[in-house]
């Protein structure tokens, strides 16, 4: 039973890419709620880049459940390289939709050492968290 769930999500999965390859956001929304919702929150763990990165850009459009969405969202944000440009995309995305998840990405962010100096400042307006600031505390420490 197990097995036939996975290679059901996977198949699912695998037509998700196909559509985004072809930026079919309808048809992604579509196959994404063909499944049930616990089927849904792990969906993002068999999609590739492209199909998370179609529904991190078309997350307004898609009508599918927010967990669904923050968990793309999230993998998305940490598959990709570590950027000025990605960083600001987080953060835009982030004061939109306030996902735990991306706060999550910031601390793995500062804690491997991904973030720069002037990408510190920003972090410190958007969020306020107290695991960030230990985050960032321990950061800061390891300038010195």
């Amino acid at each position: 039973m197990e097995e036939q769930i996975i290679k059901n999500i996977i198949q699912i999965a695998e037509r998700i890419n196909q559509a985004a390859m072809k930026n079919q956001v309808k048809e992604i929304e579509t196959l994404i709620n063909e499944i049930n919702i616990s089927e849904q929150m792990g969906i993002h763990s068999f999609l590739d880049i492209r199909g998370l990165e179609t529904i991190t850009n078309n997350k307004d459009i898609l009508n599918i459940h927010p967990g669904v969405k923050e968990h793309v969202i999230w993998l998305y944000f940490c598959k990709v390289e570590w950027s000025d440009h990605n960083f600001s995309e987080l953060i835009r995305i982030y004061r939109e939709e306030k996902y735990l998840a991306l706060e999550s990405r910031i601390v793995s962010a500062l804690k491997e050492d991904e973030v720069n100096e002037n990408q510190i400042g920003k972090i410190q307006e958007v969020f306020n968290s107290k695991e960030i600031e230990k985050q960032l505390k321990k950061w800061n420490e390891r300038r010195m």
